[in-house]
């Protein structure tokens, strides 16, 4: 969960696209952008992708479904759910699907099993929320978006799944067993420099938004991490920002979202039209339908502060005491931390340390007003600093050339390495080995590694809490050599209690004066044969947290709990806890008979 907000990296000035200028391509259903509107580029989603085997889609473009590809008699993937699909069902929504892939000459593609289409579609982030899907479709278009949904409804017992940026540690929720929809066509990035605001297509990545916004000198309050992270799925689900603090959650500071509904129909929702829908898609996840496009507030972005030190766990005494006067003293909402335990077991040695991440949304302030004086005096390390000055431009892209890489993978350091030596990094040594990249093996999981995110929400912090979330982040090390272990992770994120002062009303619950914010633990393993043990003793850890921070009044059951970072068996009520009798008539207007229910995720039940 480290948080990432670029300042240009990488981005040319000589490269710099003007209001007028039209760069790259978006694919929307409007036939032209508003006044002062700008494309700022599209980017494709890339990464390594391997498949497993075991399983036949009996597909053809132009053909009738060749019966002889079927191997339903035959030893099938695991993750194959046959049982559920009759042949009729399928070949009628696939045929229905590949004459409007064929039908719009290719912007839409229908992908088979097996090919590298394919296996871009299903991936996922890590290989524990990767499923094999029987076929996967890529609409170019809300059009043919639109023209899917109705078939997909038509055939009402066909399973699906909608994939943005495949993050999602929960599997089934983005993935499927039955036709992987995703949204990658759906890149444009329109800047519309009369409003400020940024129209984003739901198949982009945070990656690709924050340095193309930033040629504008514009930020967004957008996802925490870069690499990987879906603009959609953290949207529609609440996201908290870096920028929180000042603007509340990303949900707070959505203008319209476009969104291809159960019946076939597109709409676009805005505190003006479409009202209720508004109020439901913000926090209310895949319940109402596709959300194709998110137009957003951004707001000035200057010169930052960026820095992360890393601490041996003999320091932990001190780094602890230091967080805890750092969350007293600091009251300026420009500044933010994100301090964490990790402890990593890769090829047979083990790291332990503490990591705090640090953020200043300007030029650091002096020693007097610095709120991260303490924690910097503990560290051997040096401060980046940005200063405005000649060359800063160049050096500011260069160390986000590196942070990038560094925080992007915050939570997997199989895949972190030594800046590059055309690359220097200034002012800053990090104290990061190189760790050698695991090789592959099979799967459609980018990375070959099983994932749980789990979730205590608390107002604030105590010393008492901090020392909780040591000693469970050392059982969990303790556990990782004998299980396969890989990483233990647990985030310290705290905010202001003044967090919600400019919250809207939305389906997620975060009103004024009741600050809550996701305490995060992440656990990494091989091997699917350990997913029981390592949810097991993930659900174990969490209860301990909990029960620490109810006696120390960080939590209570009114904070709803935050579904981007949940377990799967979260039950909805309390997620949505008030909300949730509200949530189930709108979700009964715009999906009467379920369709949604035949994708993952946590579901709001239709009221009766």
């Amino acid at each position: 969960m480290a948080p990432h907000l670029a300042h240009g990296a990488g981005s040319n000035p000589a490269d710099a696209v003007h209001d007028n200028d039209h760069v790259g391509s978006a694919n929307s259903d409007d036939s032209g952008a508003e006044d002062g509107a700008t494309y700022v580029g599209s980017m494709g989603i890339t990464g390594k992708h391997s498949i497993a085997q075991g399983i036949h889609a009996s597909i053809d473009y132009n053909d009738e479904p060749d019966q002889s590809d079927d191997d339903s008699d035959g030893d099938l993937d695991a993750s194959y759910d046959a049982d559920f699909w009759t042949e009729e069902e399928y070949v009628e929504a696939t045929k229905e699907i590949q004459k409007i892939c064929k039908n719009s000459k290719n912007v839409s593609q229908f992908l088979r099993f097996g090919g590298a289409g394919y296996k871009l579609s299903v991936s996922h982030q890590f290989e524990s929320s990767s499923e094999v899907a029987r076929c996967a479709v890529q609409p170019g278009n809300v059009d043919d978006l639109k023209k899917i949904m109705k078939v997909l409804k038509t055939c009402d017992q066909v399973k699906f799944a909608v994939k943005g940026g495949g993050h999602s540690t929960n599997p089934g929720f983005s993935s499927t067993t039955g036709i992987q929809i995703s949204l990658a066509n759906f890149n444009e990035l329109e800047y519309n420099s009369k409003t400020q605001n940024l129209r984003i297509g739901a198949g982009c990545l945070f990656d690709e938004v924050y340095k193309e916004i930033a040629q504008y000198k514009r930020n967004i309050v957008g996802g925490a991490t870069a690499a990987g992270v879906g603009v959609a799925g953290w949207l529609l689900g609440g996201g908290y920002s870096l920028l929180t603090n000042q603007y509340g959650l990303g949900i707070d500071n959505l203008v319209e979202v476009q969104v291809v509904l159960c019946n076939g129909k597109s709409v676009k929702a805005s505190a003006e039209r479409n009202s209720d829908l508004f109020f439901a898609i913000r926090g209310g996840g895949n319940n109402f339908g596709i959300a194709t496009s998110f137009t957003v507030k951004t707001y000035p972005l200057g010169p930052i502060y960026r820095n992360m030190l890393t601490f041996p766990t003999d320091k932990a005494t001190k780094v602890k005491e230091a967080i805890m006067n750092y969350i007293d003293k600091c009251k300026d909402k420009k500044a933010a931390i994100v301090a964490a335990y990790r402890h990593f077991y890769i090829r047979g040695e083990q790291e332990d340390k503490i990591t705090v991440d640090l953020f200043y949304d300007g030029p650091l302030p002096s020693d007097n007003d610095n709120p991260f004086e303490e924690l910097l005096e503990l560290s051997d390390e040096k401060w980046i600093d940005h200063e405005v000055q000649d060359g800063a431009d160049k050096k500011l892209a260069e160390n986000f050339a590196f942070m990038d890489q560094l925080f992007s993978h915050i939570h997997d350091p199989s895949r972190v390495t030594a800046a590059p030596l055309h690359c220097p990094v200034y002012g800053t040594r990090l104290s990061l080995k190189t760790y050698a990249k695991n090789p592959p093996q099979a799967g459609v999981g980018e990375e070959n590694v099983r994932v749980r995110w789990g979730t205590v929400m608390v107002s604030h912090f105590t010393r008492k809490l901090l020392n909780e979330i040591e000693d469970q982040s050392k059982l969990a090390a303790s556990k990782m050599k004998e299980n396969q272990g890989k990483s233990a992770v647990i985030d310290i994120w705290p905010f202001l209690p003044s967090m919600f002062d400019t919250s809207t009303s939305a389906a997620w619950p975060h009103e004024k004066g009741q600050p809550n914010g996701p305490l995060l633990v992440c656990l990494q393993w091989e091997e699917e044969s350990n997913d029981r043990y390592w949810i097991g003793l993930m659900m174990q850890i969490l209860q301990s947290i909990q029960k620490v921070a109810e006696a120390e009044g960080c939590t209570n059951d009114k904070l709803p709990k935050y579904c981007n970072t949940s377990l799967a068996d979260t039950p909805v009520k309390d997620i949505y806890k008030k909300h949730l009798s509200k949530l189930m008539t709108i979700r009964a207007k715009y999906d009467p008979d379920d369709m949604m229910g035949r994708t993952g995720g946590f579901r709001i039940p239709l009221a009766s």
